[in-house]
């Protein structure tokens, strides 16, 4: 229904273009801009890790960046459409980059880019703008779970898929304050090319649908944002049988492939996150938060379905250059023994903005990991003080 609704969405897009006659010249052609950022960070980080002895007792240090540079432009047509295109490269190389396109109808957008559901995220408010925070940051300093997936709290990325994979995403207009975004990604490959894909491959996923609404508008002095969404996946081979092993055979040509039995299969073929949250702000202060959960694909050792659900909630207070914030995280993950792990993250943030396009701050986190194992288990308790940099431009 949603990828009949997007593709019914940009025929008529286009069927709007003939109509309205083709896009006239534009009064200027694109001009491409560059920005972007530099984080930076140093932390000293203590852990209490008695049971599982990840690291030692003693205080240890870390340094930390992470940088991103935008290229983008946009342009008018005489008929009231936008165009326009971003791309983004980081560290690793090419990240985001996608065109849009806007109008009256609303907003589309096509290439590598996050989902309605994730773009639509509410978060818990924040003073940090060095990279760090309880709900997926940059950073995160101290072991917060087992091999470091479960290391942080995140209410954005649900980790089920890629979340830049290749995309089609529907922004309605704003209504009295209210939005609504539809996306749609064939499957979980970021070229998109059908020739290049690598649909079919063990854990992959497919049809990756999402949808937001949200509400944002203010009362004078009070502003308030409510947002919740929706993202649904099919699974396309399970990769895990009941022991965690994969599961291939060899036909008679000696070729492996993934098999599905009764007895092996021990996936969930349509996982899916659900989120909602909230913000209210007030003069200099706001205070919100969300929730996500999301059905993992791999299921327990008993055949049950595992989920995973994430929370943040935070208040915020700024005033001239300063701004400080209270934060709270939490997570809890489904293991394959059918228990529950816990992660607890509490922060403090604050900040000094020195000048345009920089600032120092500094974030306190104390974190507290849980493993449910009863015997051998994995526990730890971790503090870290770190000082952070930012630089935009």
């Amino acid at each position: 229904m949603k990828k009949t609704l997007l593709l019914g969405t940009t025929a008529l897009f286009a069927a709007g273009l003939v109509a309205s006659g083709a896009a006239q010249a534009a009064e200027e052609p694109i001009t491409a801009g560059i920005s972007g950022y530099f984080l930076s960070a140093v932390a000293a980080i203590n852990e209490n890790n008695a049971d599982g002895e990840f690291a030692d007792a003693n205080i240890s240090t870390a340094f930390a960046n992470s940088t991103e540079i935008s290229v983008g432009g946009s342009t008018t047509f005489d008929n009231g459409i936008t165009a326009g295109l971003n791309i983004q490269v980081d560290s690793a190389g090419f990240d985001e980059r996608h065109a849009f396109f806007s109008g009256s109808f609303g907003q589309i957008l096509i290439g590598q880019i996050e989902g309605a559901r994730q773009q639509m995220t509410n978060f818990a408010p924040s003073a940090s703008s060095g990279g760090m925070g309880v709900n997926s940051p940059h950073f995160a300093f101290g072991n917060g779970g087992i091999g470091g997936a479960f290391a942080t709290v995140r209410t954005y990325n649900d980790g089920i898929g890629d979340e830049d994979n290749m995309k089609l995403v529907y922004f309605s207009p704003t209504f009295n304050g209210v939005r609504l975004g539809l996306s749609y990604a064939p499957d979980d490959v970021v070229s998109g090319a059908y020739s290049l894909s690598t649909t079919g491959g063990l854990g992959a996923v497919q049809n990756d649908m999402s949808a937001g609404i949200e509400f944002n508008n203010n009362f004078g002095d009070f502003g308030l944002r409510l947002s919740a969404g929706l993202e649904t996946y099919t699974l396309e081979t399970c990769n895990t049988n009941a022991a965690g092993a994969a599961v291939v055979a060899a036909d008679s040509f000696g070729r492996t492939a993934a098999i599905r039995t009764e007895a092996d299969q021990n996936c969930e073929d349509d996982p899916a996150t659900v989120f909602f949250g909230g913000t209210v702000s007030f003069g200099d202060f706001a205070i919100g938060g969300g929730h996500m959960t999301t059905t993992q694909i791999a299921k327990d050792a008993n055949g049950d379905v595992r989920d995973r659900t994430d929370m943040d909630l935070g208040i915020s207070y700024g005033t001239g250059p300063m701004s400080f914030a209270l934060q709270y995280g939490s997570a809890e993950l489904d293991d394959a023994a059918g228990l529950t792990d816990t992660l607890d993250i509490y922060q403090v943030h604050a900040t000094y903005v020195v000048g345009p396009g920089f600032s120092v701050g500094t974030v306190v986190s104390k974190g507290e990991f849980d493993d449910a194992t009863v015997i051998g288990g994995l526990d730890n308790d971790f503090t870290s003080v770190a000082l952070t940099t930012a630089l935009s431009f």
